[in-house]
């Protein structure tokens, strides 16, 4: 009776010979993070045999640990925070290494939702090594490598400290002027009176002096296109004392769109205490079929960084 050569199994790795394919002077993979934007990146880590290449396949998972965070603020520094469970997905965790190879396939984790994250800020992912061929790797001993995302920048201008304000030409009943600068961009906005033709502006205060290249600028989200009141012409005005006035430029607006948003470039790098917002043009407001008004909307100007 013939012997069937048994080809399911492979030569068991000792545990600790596999590790992330990293310089072994570090445990540290550092990246910078750009939270001006939410866009989808894509980071990829792999492993290595140390030693000789193997004759076997090799099959080795990656995962989180999140109590490494410890001993990476024990080493490097109280301040680091764990990045957010909200901002990042394992797409592909578990690798092979070819028979013939040290190094394996890479492993993928995306990242997104960036905006969430605080600016100037360094967070941290510790990633290990959980088992190799489907042997648990020991957690006390196994691999560790930290991935630090160090941001810069938010999309806008933090006023934590200051409180920001704001005056208006004049207001149709509730919609005060501090409605365009409180934190409901798009849900809460200054309308202009419906007893006033434009222009009509908003006058904001930020309570000290800012440095910013642009501004977004939001329409109340609420306000349909078949309504109207949608603004199609703005003027931009700076000022350091709220006297003297910098004209900044005529603009044509555009806030059709989902966000209800439209971002204004200042022609140079702007700093100013103040900044006014004049509506020249609008289309029509139709409160009914027959009533129509001459208005304007502002829902939220945030500074850009």
């Amino acid at each position: 009776m013939a012997c069937k050569k048994d080809e399911s199994g492979r030569k068991a790795l000792p545990e600790g010979s596999v590790a992330f394919d990293v310089p072994a002077s570090t445990d540290v993979v550092a990246r910078a993070l750009d939270i001006r934007e939410t866009a989808l990146l894509s980071i990829e880590m792999k492993a290595t045999l140390l030693g000789d290449v193997s004759s076997d396949v090799h099959y080795v998972t990656f995962a989180t640990d999140t109590s490494k965070i410890a001993d990476y603020r024990a080493k490097y520094g109280s301040a680091a925070l764990l990045l957010p469970t909200t901002s990042y997905l394992f797409y592909k965790t578990t690798v092979a290494i070819s028979a013939g190879s040290k190094l394996s396939e890479p492993g993928v984790l995306n990242l997104s939702f960036q905006t969430v994250l605080r600016p100037r800020s360094a967070y941290v992912l510790p990633l290990v090594i959980t088992d190799v061929d489907g042997q648990l790797q020991d957690p006390k001993t196994r691999k560790v490598v930290y991935y630090v995302f160090n941001t810069g920048d938010a999309t806008y201008v933090d006023h934590t400290g200051f409180t920001v304000t704001a005056t208006a030409s004049s207001t149709l009943g509730v919609n005060v002027p501090a409605r365009a600068v409180d934190a409901a961009t798009g849900s809460t906005f200054w309308a202009s009176s419906n007893t006033t033709v434009l222009p009509q502006w908003v006058n904001i205060d930020f309570g000290r002096a800012v440095t910013f290249p642009a501004f977004d600028y939001f329409f109340p989200t609420a306000v349909t296109q078949a309504i109207g009141g949608y603004t199609t012409s703005a003027k931009v005005e700076t000022s350091s004392d709220n006297i003297t006035w910098v004209d900044k430029g005529t603009y044509a607006i555009d806030v059709n769109n989902t966000l209800k948003r439209q971002t204004i470039n200042m022609p140079s790098l702007t700093t100013a205490r103040y900044l006014r917002f004049t509506i020249l043009a609008a289309t029509p407001y139709m409160a009914s079929a027959t009533v129509i008004y001459n208005i304007g909307f502002v829902s939220g100007i945030l500074l850009r960084n």
